[in-house]
């Protein structure tokens, strides 16, 4: 019975993270809102800057009858990618580090999220089999869409990525986020992590772009499933304190930095148009593509890599619903 009780109340706080990254998907909008027609035009000039063509060699995965955004369901592909501008990384070459498919229904108003682990074992069209987050690598959003098209067997119809640099540069010009340190443990992983360079106490605190990306990058602190928290935690502050953009004087700099750190291949408009939905879902459920960790030779890299190997039934089901 308690084992039951806990997985219920993990389940319910998963419910919540998962609700605010969805929320992630309109926060330009509810900033377009909020401010008026000044912050529609800048914002609209980001999403061009940042806009991508996923069609330029096909979809992988053909629809029976052309796509309606404003009347059939759609996918959208949220990649959050392991590239630092500053450290002369690009973010087309870089890897993928979350990778999250949520599908909307608008049939029965609900989304479903399915988290994609990076080193799962699957087929990159035109590269063979190797790790998800390789995807990225080889061949950029266009690859890691047209790979979870092949695997799933579902059209991607949108795709949303971005880098460090924006998540520092968003953090950073809202003068920070108020976060809750949970352990002295978690504390000081952060610190080896860093080399010193990032130093926190336990406790409620203001972290800065830095700072938080430490909070949610680090690995050896905890679990995984904790990390997923920690990354949902940050994300809700920062979505509290984007409601206020308004009496934000950086703001400017805020969609600036979007504009450069951010790819998606949705207008704004596009965006407004499904907001109506979005907001009206009645319930957003969570999967996870699950496997067995093996160890394969890599002729790329010239030694053995541990990849996560995909449950088949499990990836037949979440295939079939």
């Amino acid at each position: 019975m308690e084992e039951r009780s806990q997985r219920k109340k993990k389940k319910r706080r998963l419910r919540k993270w998962v609700k605010l990254l969805i929320g992630f998907i309109v926060i330009l909008i509810i900033a377009a809102g909020s401010i008026g027609t000044y912050a529609y035009v800048k914002l609209n000039n980001a999403t061009k800057h940042a806009h991508i063509d996923l069609n330029d060699n096909g979809q992988s995965v053909k629809r029976i009858k052309e796509f309606d955004p404003k009347k059939d369901s759609f996918t959208v592909l949220l990649l959050g990618i392991d590239s630092r501008v500053a450290k002369g990384e690009t973010v087309d070459d870089a890897r993928s580090d979350a990778n999250v498919l949520v599908t909307f229904n608008r049939k029965n108003k609900t989304a479903t999220m399915l988290s994609i682990p990076r080193d799962s074992y699957v087929n990159i069209p035109g590269y063979g089999y190797d790790k998800f987050t390789h995807a990225h690598a080889y061949g950029g959003v266009k690859l890691s869409a047209k790979t979870i098209e092949n695997l799933l067997d579902i059209p991607v119809d949108y795709v949303i990525e971005g880098n460090f640099d924006a998540f520092k540069d968003v953090v950073d010009e809202l003068h920070g986020v108020s976060i809750d340190v949970k352990s002295e443990k978690i504390a000081n992983q952060i610190k080896k992590d860093t080399k010193g360079k990032v130093v926190l106490k336990p406790g409620v605190q203001t972290l800065n772009g830095e700072e938080a990306l430490a909070y949610v990058r680090t690995r050896k602190a905890d679990t995984d499933f904790q990390r997923g928290q920690r990354q949902m935690e940050v994300l809700d502050a920062i979505i509290k304190k984007s409601k206020s953009l308004s009496s934000i004087p950086a703001y400017d700099d805020i969609v600036d930095s979007l504009g450069k750190n951010l790819k998606m291949n949705l207008s704004l408009n596009d965006a407004i148009g499904l907001f109506p939905f979005i907001t009206s879902l009645k319930t957003v459920d969570t999967e996870q593509l699950t496997g067995s960790d093996i160890y394969l030779y890599s002729s790329r890299e010239r030694k053995k890599l541990y990849y996560l190997k995909l449950d088949n039934e499990k990836l037949e089901e979440i295939k079939t619903n």
